[in-house]
């Protein structure tokens, strides 16, 4: 009897274990189909952050060969941030002082001006270090559309 079981047994986890494989390659498949029908960058919040994190750690270097929501050097850098506690700076310039936005998009509210109306009359405030660009990203921000 022993004889007869011990060949199935064996058998039996190759068997579950190729059609994980099979799983997960049609996963796969199904994950790049989506995404060439997204835009070219997706944004991950941080709580999805946490959970790629959480899950993507348990697999170590064998994460290499399943992600695809973020290249693996950008995984490998917030595991990095996470483990040190220490966030990388934002690139760029800083944010206009909140007075200053506050007061574009109050005056796209109450008279329903365009980005070229605000920005002369910030002029006129002598308000000059405020671009055109600026004032239409931060009502777009908003949920205007200028």
């Amino acid at each position: 009897m022993k004889r007869f079981l011990h060949p199935f047994c064996s058998f039996w986890p190759r068997a579950t274990e190729k059609e994980l494989v099979q799983m997960v390659e049609y996963l796969r498949t199904e994950n790049r189909i989506l995404r060439n029908k997204l835009p070219r960058r997706i944004e991950v919040t941080p709580a999805e952050r946490a959970k790629l994190l959480k899950l993507g750690a348990r697999l170590g270097s064998r994460l290499k060969d399943v992600i695809t929501i973020v290249h693996p050097r950008t995984f490998a850098r917030w595991l990095r941030e996470k483990r040190s506690g220490v966030r990388r700076r934002r690139r760029g310039r800083p944010r206009k002082p909140e007075e200053i936005r506050q007061l574009i998009v109050a005056m796209a509210r109450e008279t329903g001006w365009g980005y070229r109306r605000i920005l002369g009359e910030l002029k006129k405030l002598h308000l000059h270090n405020v671009s055109r660009a600026t004032i239409r990203r931060i009502l777009q921000e908003h949920g205007f559309d200028p």
